[in-house]
Formats: C-alpha cells, structure tokens, sequence
C-alpha cells in the first residue's frame, strides 16, 4: 500500500478525489440558491446548455442559425402559478422559461439569450447530455437538475487536474517563482466558475494532453485532444497555434512511415470533431456581433489597449530571450484574438488560464521558469484589463 501511495499517479488521484468530495459536498449540502443555484443563484448556463441538449433532437442545427426564443414559447402567467414548488415562489411574468415542444409544464427549459442561437458548440450539449436525459425521463427536479450539473462541472475540472498533478508529481517541469501562484489561480478559478455552473472547466483535460502530446511531438494525438476541446468550446480557438504545430507533427510524421488502422481513426475523429465545432461556428458567426458589446478593447476610446498592446510586447521579448517560440506565437495570437472578440464577461478568462497547463514545448531549459513566470503575469494583466476580473479567491470565497 505505502508502494502504491509513492506513484505519482496515486497520490494524483488521491488529492484529486479529495478535492472533489470536498467541494461536490458543498454543492449537495449548501442551502439551494434561486433562481438557478451555485454560488449565487444568477448565472443560467448549466440550465440552458441542458435545455439547448433537450432541444437537439427536434431543432438540429436549428439551435446555431435561428433564435432559441423563436423554437419554443415561454409560459403564460397563468401556467407559470402551475410550476413546481423549487420554481414558483421564485418566478415572475417576462422570466426567460420556455415549455419544450410536447413537454410537460413541469419540467420547465431556460434559454439564456433566446434572441440569438446558441452560441456554444456541440461539445456544450453532450456534456449536458445524462442531466438533461434524467430531467427529462425521470421526476428529478429543477432544481436537482441545476445542482447535478454543478457536480458534473466539478467532476471535469478535476480530470483535468488529475492529468496536472500525475505530470507534476513526476517531476515533470522546473520550478518557476510565480509557478505555484499560477496553479492556485488555475485551480481557484477551475472552482469558483464550475461552482456557478460553467461548463469552461472541461476544456482543461484536452487542453492539457493536447500540450502533453506536443511535448512528446506526438502530432496526431494532440490534434484530436486540440479537435476535443473545440468541440466543447469555441474558446479553444484562442490556443489555434498548437492545432498548426499538431498539424505540422502529423503531416511530417505521415510522410515518414505508413499510418495503419489507429491513425485513421484518429483522423477521422478529427473530422467529425473539429469539422462540428467549425460548421456550427460558421452557422452562428453572423450572430456574434448582436451580442451587447463589453470589449472594453472594442470601444471607441479604447485606453486599455495600450496597456495590452505594452504588456504583450515585453512578454514577447522575454520569451523571445528563452527561445519560447510557441509560447511566443501563442502570445502574439491571444493579444490578437482579444482585440477582436466582440463581448467579454468575467468567467471568459479562465479558458485563457488554460495556458498555464501547458507544458513550454520549445525553450533553453534553463529559461523555462522565466517562461512559466510570463505566462501569471501577462495572463494576470490581460484579467484585469480585459475582463475586469482580480483572480483574488477571496472574491467569490464569500458566498460560500
């Protein structure tokens, strides 16, 4: 046992599920919060992604090209004084909740945003998949429903940390001076949005092995892990750089030997992944710029883009000192992406967090703390600046 306990991916596993009982029962003790639960009750997305997987089978790809109000009907006053108990006291006329297509009036659908499609890729829908069949075929509740998502949310942050800490505890990677600051912020804001129903978090495990599979310059496995977490979130696109030096290893590796069965069938889960996650993209890109602008990057005054634009460049010059070049590109390709996207809101940064999973592909090894310590602080500044968000745990630590 003591033998066991000593490999790295036990301990992993033991500090992981730790972590998970720990916070999985605070989410199925904690007082319910109406009107959607978690930390503070406001945030409906968990709720929406498992109404959008409900609606999947009758709307198609309806879901991404026509307004999710237009496919459904909200409830009438009258039916909603007939809502379940979890729901009633708390609603009110004008309330964003829907009756599904033949559904019954207990099992209520929300839709955030039901002016627009959805804009979540496939991804969203499938992990939202088993709350929203239970919700469905079994008398689990609203609010049930909203805490089980919850649980789910946690249950795919901590994947992704068990892949970390197996790779840490190997002793994998050198220590850097902002390096543990990095992980907490990684780990606490993993937390803080799972527990408000974000579904961000799962990109995290295929973030992380498509990095580890760059490292070992196994191309085609980290094109499917890059093509999995595109397939979950389109915020997968601010790591684009490592889809094209996945692409360059498999293309360099294919013309060296004869791929067989298992690297056809990675490709074609490519397809069928990345080609999901970009159809649906272009079917809800018109879309996009109906969103209410908050890029303070995209506003006319725009004073913080200098404060970017200066950060950014002295990240790049010190990764250009440590020979980190597709940290370099990746700092060019995120500065970029933030000055186009049309809306930020504060949970955004943490797929941008996901940076500090990665291993440093390319540098002197003796610079790859001084790597590690840029990303904490250009990531850092980008929070703040961009989207308004401190990283202080002790912010949402309070509604616990």
């Amino acid at each position: 046992m003591k033998g066991v306990c000593q490999r790295p991916a036990a301990r992993a596993l033991l500090l992981v599920v730790l972590s998970f009982i720990g916070w999985g029962s605070w989410t199925l003790a904690s007082d319910y919060r109406p009107l959607y639960g978690g930390l503070t009750g406001y945030f409906s997305d968990q709720v929406s992604h498992m109404s959008a997987a409900l609606l999947l089978g009758e709307c198609g790809t309806r879901l991404w090209s026509q307004p999710a109000g237009q496919l459904m009907r909200r409830y009438s006053t009258e039916e909603l004084r007939q809502l379940p108990d979890d729901l009633r006291p708390h609603v009110k006329p004008g309330i964003d909740l829907f009756v599904r297509p033949g559904g019954p009036l207990d099992k209520p659908l929300v839709l955030n945003w039901p002016r627009l499609p959805r804009p979540y890729p496939p991804g969203a829908l499938v992990l939202a998949a088993p709350t929203a069949l239970a919700y469905h075929f079994t008398s689990l509740s609203f609010s049930s429903a909203t805490r089980l998502l919850d649980l789910s949310y946690l249950l795919y942050a901590h994947v992704g940390f068990f892949f970390l800490l197996c790779w840490l505890l190997a002793g994998r990677g050198q220590p850097s001076a902002l390096g543990l600051l990095g992980g907490l912020l990684l780990y606490s804001e993993s937390i803080h949005w799972a527990l408000e129903g974000f579904y961000d978090v799962a990109l995290l495990a295929p973030l992380a092995l498509c990095g580890h599979f760059l490292f070992q310059r196994r191309g085609l496995a980290a094109l499917v892990c890059y093509c999995a977490a595109a397939f979950i979130h389109y915020r997968a696109y601010f790591f684009a750089p490592l889809a094209l030096y996945a692409l360059y290893l498999a293309a360099r590796d294919w013309k060296q030997r004869p791929w067989g069965a298992r690297q056809w069938l990675a490709l074609g889960a490519i397809t069928v992944l990345g080609g999901a996650s970009l159809y649906t993209f272009w079917l809800t890109w018109p879309w996009l710029t109906r969103f209410p602008l908050t890029n303070v990057l995209q506003r006319p005054e725009r004073p913080a883009i200098w404060h970017v634009l200066l950060t950014s460049g002295m990240a790049a010059a010190a990764l250009f000192y440590a020979r980190a070049w597709m940290d370099l590109a990746l700092t060019g390709w995120v500065a970029w992406m933030s000055t186009r996207i049309y809306q930020t809101q504060p949970w955004h940064v943490l797929s941008l967090l996901m940076w500090l999973a990665l291993p440093v592909l390319s540098a002197r090894p003796e610079r790859v703390p001084v790597v590690r310590d840029v990303r904490v602080v250009l990531l850092w500044v980008l929070s703040v600046l961009v989207y308004g968000q401190t990283l202080l745990p002790s912010r949402w630590m309070e509604h616990l």
